[in-house]
């Protein structure tokens, strides 16, 4: 099992390039999260790592699934 740092290190790194390729900024994506740009700012900065029913909405946002946002699936 990979290491969490490993993880969030995979994951912050995937939400960087699919907000990039969805053409997502902080705002539009806590937008449709409905919270706060800090807390979305906050993942990227790897200060705080999201809950799994974020990361299910994440997922549906960019249309990825959860297993490639956290580096499981290429």
């Amino acid at each position: 099992m990979k290491e969490i740092q490993t993880i969030i290190d995979t994951f912050v790194e995937r939400l960087n390039e699919l907000m990039i390729e969805k053409g997502l900024n902080i705002t539009k994506l806590s937008e449709y999260l409905k919270l706060p740009r800090t807390t979305v700012n906050s993942w990227l900065l790897k200060k705080r790592t999201p809950r799994i029913d974020y990361l299910y909405s994440i997922a549906d946002c960019l249309g990825v699934s959860i297993d490639y946002l956290v580096g499981r699936e290429d």
